[in-house]
């Protein structure tokens, strides 16, 4: 068997084959007195057809290898190359349909609120799609829908952070990466209720991310920020995006945020931390409706309150920036309607002379 398979490379098989030089050409074997076939080597007629010369022994085989060598050589190029040759990656970003993000830590940041770290995975050689989610990105503070999928509804929620890793895991042909989301649970809430009754492995849907306020660097001299509970988050990544491109390194931020506790200041040494690092851009200041407090003032954001927070505000050059529960919106800047609409400027911020030009509620 072993010799009949070399017969065949070297020399080919019965019947009319087709070469480079488009010539039909017969091949035979004739058997030997011992009854084996002789391997015959390949009669062929030279370009201007003119008498015959002889292929040389092993053509064929010379032939497979390189076809081997040429074939192994563009999966090798698919393999540094492409993801063509890897496992599908999941657990993606996709701005247009929900998919299904792993949750990886929960971190109880108060009594009732939480840190909940979900795993985003890129691909190794990004995508439009990863394209896509990179521009949105870009443009400003974005945010992610996330579905309770035993009743159809969804909530968007702001991440505090993302990131992906630069090391590929080469196996799998993918980036690792997270993006933490901060929930309160509410006794109404379904959705909160939901996400805090999850537990590390459980899969959650999500679609995103979605542009939820535009902003480029140096559009403002500086960006003043009023914050309550969870509605620090869309503030946080604000505040880490700012502090930390260089081509914002004039931009300035003032930050008021209030909290029922002490206890309850959400990502306070993270803040904290960030004002010491950057002292001459970033000011915080902290209010508490229940004392007693080391680092807080024991008041509500009134009119005095605000006017002393605001009392540098340049109507032409700054923002205000308005995010918290729905009673302290209403009583600071009006309620905000579902939706992109910003409804009208209302509460303590219009006494003060502010127009809806200068505010932008989360």
């Amino acid at each position: 068997m072993l010799r009949s398979a070399t017969a065949w490379i070297t020399a080919g098989s019965r019947g009319p084959r087709r070469l480079l030089s488009h010539k039909w050409v017969w091949y035979s074997t004739k058997p030997t007195s011992s009854g084996e076939q002789n391997i015959a080597q390949d009669s062929v007629t030279d370009s201007a057809g003119r008498g015959k010369k002889e292929r040389p022994p092993g053509t064929y085989a010379i032939w497979a290898m390189e076809a081997i060598g040429g074939v192994s050589a563009f999966f090798y190029y698919l393999h540094l190359h492409t993801d063509l040759l890897k496992p599908k990656v999941t657990e993606r970003l996709d701005p247009d349909k929900y998919t299904q993000l792993t949750l990886l830590e929960r971190e109880p940041l108060t009594s009732d609120t939480a840190r909940f770290r979900f795993r985003v995975n890129r691909p190794r050689h990004d995508s439009r799609q990863e394209e896509l989610v990179d521009e949105i990105i870009s443009q400003g503070v974005w945010a992610l829908d996330v579905k309770d999928h035993l009743v159809q509804t969804y909530r968007t929620y702001t991440p505090v952070s993302y990131s992906v890793s630069e090391t590929v895991d080469d196996a799998r042909g993918l980036r690792e990466g997270h993006c933490d989301l901060v929930v309160k649970r509410y006794p109404r809430g379904s959705l909160s209720r939901f996400l805090h009754s999850t537990r590390v492995g459980d899969h959650i849907e999500m679609r995103g991310p979605i542009l939820t306020w535009p902003y480029s660097p140096g559009t403002y001299r500086r960006i003043f920020m009023l914050a309550g509970g969870t509605g620090i988050a869309p503030m946080f990544q604000l505040i880490t995006r700012v502090l930390s491109n260089p081509e914002d390194a004039s931009t300035k931020i003032s930050l008021l945020y209030g909290s029922p506790s002490e206890p309850d200041i959400i990502y306070r040494k993270e803040l904290d931390a960030l004002a010491a690092q950057h002292p001459d851009r970033l000011c915080i200041q902290y209010l508490v409706d229940h004392g007693p407090s080391t680092v807080a003032k024991c008041a509500r954001p009134d009119n005095a309150i605000l006017a002393a927070f605001t009392g540098s505000f340049d109507f032409s050059k700054d923002i205000m920036l308005v995010c918290g529960p729905d009673p302290m919106l209403a009583a600071i800047c009006g309620p905000k309607p579902i939706g992109s609409n910003q409804g009208p400027l209302q509460g303590v911020l219009r006494d003060l002379g502010f127009t809806k030009e200068n505010v932008f509620k989360f």
